[in-house]
């Protein structure tokens, strides 16, 4: 299975070079200001990539608040997109898990409370089912593919916590930190780790796809 993936485009996804695979996978921020008109373009840009893909999967993001706010709405308008917003899916045989959720950032959408112990991270991903083998986030783990140009280090512990219980986890996808774009192996056992950001920290869609073969 070719995956290619992809994350925070915030509204440039016409402007990126797609190359043709199996599943295209959208780990969040698809949008700028998280409008609905925001998202119908992006639907429309998935439509015109939908020929030459088997599926496509999105994961909303801390910039798409109308997945946070109206989320049968959204859902509705992404017609051309299997939305996992806390949600498995299965292609091929392959089990999928997605969700949008990140420690609190600015007070964006998906954010866990700012004053948060590890309470409501730890119920949030122990909904990921134990036999997930790809696994779609918004944020990344904590200390992989996470560094701000700060150099601080902003994933999510308890995300990370997680992973060490999931066994069959072979791809984990993520974004937001524009930064961290690349991939990473060998941090926790056999996963392979791709941060898929688009755009850099500038917000130019200059970042290529990353494209994997599971």
């Amino acid at each position: 299975m070719r995956i290619v993936c992809i994350s925070d485009t915030h509204s440039q996804l016409h402007a990126l070079r797609i190359p043709d695979g199996d599943v295209l996978l959208h780990a969040g921020d698809a949008t700028y200001d998280g409008t609905l008109e925001e998202l119908k373009r992006f639907n429309a840009d998935l439509e015109s990539l939908r020929a030459r893909f088997r599926a496509i999967v999105f994961v909303p993001g801390n910039h798409d608040f109308i997945c946070e706010r109206e989320p049968a709405v959204a859902e509705q308008v992404l017609s051309a997109a299997t939305v996992l917003d806390e949600r498995a899916h299965e292609i091929d045989g392959v089990r999928l898990f997605g969700s949008p959720w990140q420690p609190w950032f600015m007070d964006w959408a998906y954010n866990f409370p700012k004053d948060d112990d590890g309470t409501a991270a730890r119920a949030t991903w122990s909904k990921i089912p134990a036999g997930t083998e790809l696994l779609i986030t918004h944020g990344p783990p904590r200390g992989i593919l996470d560094r701000t140009s700060s150099g601080r280090s902003v994933g999510c512990p308890y995300l990370r916590e997680r992973l060490s219980a999931l066994p069959d986890l072979r791809l984990h996808v993520f974004g937001h930190i524009h930064e961290g774009y690349g991939e990473a192996r060998g941090v926790l056992g056999e996963i392979r780790f791709v941060n898929a950001s688009s755009c850099t920290l500038a917000y130019l869609p200059l970042n290529p796809p990353i494209v994997v073969d599971l």
